[in-house]
């Protein structure tokens, strides 16, 4: 049985998420929100704008989102979720910070298992690269598939190698 809290201050944006409303999601942030991406360090996503852009590849990629737990307080609350991915299940964990308004100022995603998270950067990555211009979305794709495919197909066999 999940743990959602239908009082908790991201109900609104749990709803939004998992029926696929961008519009929903962007009406929880904060003006000035920032969303670390799980899979580089090297930029940030900033603003409603840029936040609700990223969005909209998100649950154009990924399926059957889910939330399974929703826990913290008014200031800082955890969300564990689930979804799938080009045919890839991924497990997420959204760390949220919200302001004395109750809206979203800071979103930390982690996201699991690695094939999942490759499978994520692969499938997301151009699309988001996509959007400055067609070369960079094609540049991206041709970077990430092969580690896609690579994760993919070596995961059951590394796992079996490892296992105790």
């Amino acid at each position: 049985m999940p743990d959602l809290d239908a009082d908790s201050p991201l109900a609104a944006y749990r709803a939004a998420f998992e029926a696929g409303d961008v519009a929903g999601v962007r009406a929880c942030l904060a003006p000035a929100a920032t969303l670390k991406s799980p899979i580089t360090d090297d930029f940030e996503f900033a603003g409603r704008d840029q936040i609700a852009a990223v969005m909209e590849e998100v649950v154009a990629v990924v399926s059957q989102r889910r939330f399974h737990a929703d826990l913290g307080d008014a200031r800082h609350r955890v969300l564990k979720g689930s979804g799938v991915v080009g045919g890839v299940a991924i497990d997420e964990t959204i760390w949220f910070r919200l302001d004395a308004d109750g809206l979203i100022e800071r979103i930390e995603l982690y996201v699991r298992p690695m094939p999942g998270l490759v499978t994520l950067a692969a499938v997301l990555g151009p699309r988001v690269a996509g959007r400055a211009s067609p070369a960079r979305g094609i540049a991206v794709r041709v970077m990430l598939a092969p580690l896609a495919f690579m994760t993919r197909s070596g995961e059951k066999l590394g796992a079996r190698l490892a296992r105790p």
